[in-house]
């Protein structure tokens, strides 16, 4: 992930693509029918000093499953389903860059300092309940970006 914050209409955007490159574990989960999520999570915050209040935090969920019916790869983000016919084919697709809300609006910022992050995760609550305590143990089911930070400051 190599986000970046972007203004339109007056609220603030992460514009970001997902570099995902799934472990063999999940490839072998996903091609028995498990569903597999990630998040984008966007944190807004009030900076004081060198502590930072969290406001708000937003999580957007981006799906991919394999449907071995059609034996296609579907990606499902924002209630938008898009079927591939190759895994990598949706993973290159899952780079491409895509705006996420953080809900930080132009007035918001004339009051104060504030920080902003963004990062990218594997939601192991996502998996289904037998498959809950191997993802906590293997390390194949840990992926988590770093966060990146931004500083906006009272305008």
């Amino acid at each position: 992930m190599e986000p970046r914050m972007t203004w339109r209409e007056r609220v603030l955007e992460i514009d970001a693509g997902i570099r995902f490159e799934p472990t063999p574990r999940m490839r072998e989960a996903l091609e028995s029918g498990v569903d597999l999520q990630l998040e984008v999570i966007t944190r807004v915050s009030r900076h004081r000093g060198p502590i930072a209040l969290i406001e708000s935090e937003r999580r957007h969920p981006v799906t991919i499953r394999f449907l071995p019916l059609t034996e296609q790869w579907q990606l499902e983000f924002e209630d938008r389903r898009t079927n591939f016919p190759r895994l990598w084919l949706l993973l290159d697709t899952l780079q491409e860059e895509r705006s996420y809300a953080t809900g930080l609006t132009r007035e918001q910022t004339r009051a104060g300092d504030w920080q902003i992050q963004a990062r990218t995760r594997f939601n192991r609550e996502a998996l289904p309940p037998p498959m809950h305590l191997p993802s906590l143990i293997s390390p194949q089911w840990r992926l988590a970006g770093a966060w990146h930070t931004w500083q906006i400051e009272a305008s």
